[in-house]
């Protein structure tokens, strides 16, 4: 029976390896400066569960380059690992390694020149405080159906974690971006009960509870 088990998973991560990317990931912190890359992490837990043509990552040195990417972007899961904080008067931004930084504002008229089918369902803002909803719905507004960010300020290896379970759930197992969020959420709440970030899933710009049926 094990090796039978063992079988189906063989063959269940040869067929996710002949697909397309599914999963973009944009790493805008410094990893020789912080020592540290969340993005890294997940691109290589991503090689390790076997899924590595079902992802790529790109550096982003600058703001422009985040912005290009952003546009060009054609995955339907797109992961930003970066920082980011809020204003009650300048609103959210996303920070670029220091070099300049991105605010809801900054993504008027995003994607729309691509077709529907291109522009990506899910993203996912793994960057402080990026939850509040001038960010949200700058992406619901650019035509993105899903977004999952955290309201509040989030640990490193939280955001890791989190992440790690997420994307494990969503293209290891394929379930759904709000089947993944609610799961990774239950699981982890009894592991980490003092998870930082209030991590938040949003659908059309909207927030969801966690106890819709």
């Amino acid at each position: 029976m094990m090796g039978d088990g063992l079988g189906i998973l063989e063959s269940r991560r040869a067929n996710l390896m002949g697909k397309k990317a599914r999963l973009l990931i944009l790493e805008c912190t410094s990893e020789p400066k912080e020592r540290m890359s969340e993005g890294r992490l997940l691109w290589e837990l991503m090689r390790i569960l076997g899924f590595e043509r079902s992802a790529r990552i790109r550096e982003i040195k600058s703001r422009n380059s985040f912005l290009g990417e952003l546009e060009e972007t054609v995955e339907p899961y797109l992961h930003i690992s970066a920082h980011g904080d809020f204003d009650p008067t300048k609103g959210t931004w996303i920070d670029i390694r220091c070099r300049g930084k991105v605010y809801s504002s900054d993504l008027r008229g995003l994607w729309q020149n691509k077709r529907r089918s291109k522009i990506p369902r899910l993203v996912v803002l793994s960057a402080c405080e990026t939850g509040h909803v001038d960010m949200v719905r700058a992406f619901s507004d650019a035509g993105c159906q899903y977004c999952v960010a955290p309201l509040h300020e989030t640990l490193w290896e939280d955001a890791a974690v989190f992440s790690t379970m997420f994307y494990k759930l969503l293209i290891g197992e394929g379930r759904s971006p709000w089947v993944s969020f609610k799961n990774t959420i239950s699981g982890i709440s009894k592991a980490i009960p003092r998870l930082s970030g209030a991590w938040n899933f949003y659908q059309l710009g909207e927030k969801v509870l966690l106890n819709r049926l």
